[in-house]
């Protein structure tokens, strides 16, 4: 049983890492470089870093929000591993699709629109969340 001061941590991390994911959605459109940096780079550079900040802070919260919900450092491990293979593989090859064919616009194809939900938005850690209930809730069951 937990006690109640696990219980009211994990409640206060949940809410700092679901203010964070509105918080990001609500900036979505702010040039994070530009407010850090005070320079202007290129476009490109200007896209890329900002879609970084937003999946660095996106599977952050998500990060905290599944540490919140189950409590096992083994799912965060298993989160944080899809979060890189997020970052350092489906990130560039949605950059290599994304850049060529539409340059920086913030309108995509069909096709990269739900890569771009896939990969910027934290769709991939939703979907992890609902893996990992179903395989808890499956595993009590069969006992």
């Amino acid at each position: 049983m937990e006690s109640t001061a696990g219980h009211y941590q994990r409640i206060a991390c949940s809410s700092v890492a679901l203010a964070g994911l509105a918080g990001i959605y609500v900036f979505q459109y702010t040039d994070f470089l530009l407010l850090v940096s005070g320079h202007h780079f290129s476009s490109e550079f200007h896209f890329i870093s900002n879609r970084m900040v937003r999946i660095f802070v996106n599977d952050s919260c998500m990060l905290a929000l599944i540490y919140a919900i189950f409590h096992d450092v083994k799912v965060v491990r298993l989160a944080f591993y899809v979060q890189v293979i997020d970052l350092l593989v489906l990130f560039p090859l949605y950059l290599i699709m994304k850049l060529p064919a539409e340059g920086v616009s913030e309108i995509s194809s069909p096709f990269l629109a739900q890569i771009h939900r896939l990969i910027i938005n934290p769709t991939l850690m939703i979907l992890l969340i609902a893996g990992v209930y179903y395989q808890k809730v499956g595993a009590k069951s069969d006992t």
